[in-house]
């Protein structure tokens, strides 16, 4: 299958790769594509997985190609590819992402059923078609039940899995298994955010799409409303709020405000500056065509938020946690820091802000939206700090060295 000439990831079709390539040196396939794989008995003499490419026809994947060319799943691994994209082509301060990093993004995104490590795998053996045992011992794949047609939440856990994925990709650089793992609370935080929007995208076309509301477990349910009713800032009581520094180390609220600011028509709508597309359309695009407008507001989000999570990487200064993801999406598009700063301190109830927060309780929420916005602005303004309530509590107790300032204040 030729590969296009025009690579911009939103526009292009998922291609599920025609064979797999003999040469360990170069990529098994175009890196804007995926390819599915199923395991074989046995170990090759590298000790890894032995895989043979499954058909996207075949009975056994179903309805995996499906939800690849459509739902939520479309989305994500379009995601894949952008981060892969911005990791082959872009830089930081005039340096490139690392060899490494770059063979990592060369790869196609590869799924393979009936192996389920976490958070995803390294490393496979394919039979060569005369003989032999081709090993790629840093191939990165993603493993998925080896029947997905039992999944009723496929979709969300299909997106669960590329959103794990892709949190590890940007959050080591691209270079990954080499790298120091990214916060967890970051990557679980990224991921349930994600597996939230999958449950509330719309099946079918048009009017007539529905949200699949009732599917999934118990668990993946509770998780959906947690997030939606923001439930994670709160103590068990339902209406106190943590401490503060329970909030930034939990994954559940990492979550509930990345869902937010991918909600946020202000951030998902709002093109970056035309120099931060040039690794994804240099050269490709008509002059006048608006690369955020091609990629859509989800996917423009999701553009910015991973290359500003990845350049900080690159830089050597990568977030900790959600308040230090959102410092730097500020910093990256200052057009955008206001509604980002406000969407954090709104979710949070201001606690990282204002020691002990404010009112979260509903007979207040008048007097605590004003409050809230005050303290937004006051951030925005450089007169407090997403981090003041910590800074303040790190003194008074002499706990959590380390934690008393951000990389964006």
């Amino acid at each position: 299958m030729l590969r296009p000439s025009f690579r911009l990831a939103a526009c292009l079709a998922v291609v599920a790769t025609g064979g797999c390539r003999s040469d360990p040196d170069k990529p098994l396939g175009p890196a804007d594509s995926y390819i599915l794989f199923a395991p074989v008995a046995g170990k090759s003499d590298g000790a890894l997985p032995i895989v043979h490419r499954l058909s996207i026809k075949d009975q056994a994947v179903q309805p995996l190609p499906g939800l690849l060319e459509s739902s939520f799943p479309f989305e994500m691994v379009r995601t894949s590819y952008l981060a892969k994209q911005f990791v082959r082509e872009a830089s930081a301060d005039g340096q490139p992402f690392t060899a490494a990093a770059r063979r990592n993004a060369a790869e196609p995104t590869c799924l393979v059923l009936g192996l389920e490590p976490k958070p995803y795998g390294r490393g496979l053996a394919l039979p060569r078609t005369f003989g032999g045992m081709q090993e790629r011992p840093y191939l990165p794949w993603i493993g998925l039940p080896a029947d997905p047609s039992a999944d009723k939440a496929l979709a969300q856990t299909l997106a669960g899995r590329l959103a794990t994925y892709v949190a590890h990709f940007v959050g080591t650089a691209g270079v990954l298994a080499d790298a120091a793992p990214p916060p967890p609370a970051l990557v679980e935080g990224y991921r349930i955010a994600m597996e939230v929007i999958a449950r509330e995208w719309r099946v079918g076309t048009g009017p007539a799409g529905v949200i699949q509301l009732d599917e999934g477990s118990t668990a993946q349910r509770e998780i959906f409303a947690n997030v939606r009713e923001n439930r994670y800032v709160l103590r068990q009581d339902g209406v106190s709020l943590r401490d503060a520094h329970e909030l930034v180390e939990d994954p559940g609220v990492a979550a509930t405000v990345i869902y937010r600011m991918a909600q946020s028509h202000s951030l998902a709508g709002r093109a970056a500056p035309d120099a931060f597309y040039q690794p994804f359309a240099a050269g490709r695009l008509f002059p006048g065509v608006s690369p955020a407008a091609i990629l859509g507001s989800f996917r423009n989000f999701q553009a910015k938020l991973l290359g500003t999570w990845a350049t900080a990487v690159l830089r050597g200064h990568p977030p900790r946690d959600v308040i230090d993801l959102v410092d730097l999406y500020g910093l990256a598009f200052p057009a955008e820091r206001a509604e980002a700063v406000r969407i954090f301190v709104v979710t949070t109830f201001g606690a990282t802000v204002k020691p002990g927060g404010v009112s979260s309780k509903p007979k207040d929420a008048t007097r605590a939206l004003a409050e809230l916005t005050d303290l937004a602005g006051e951030v925005v303004a450089g007169k407090r700090s997403l981090r003041e309530a910590l800074t303040v509590h790190a003194v008074d107790v002499g706990a959590r060295p380390g934690r008393s300032s951000s990389h964006g204040q």
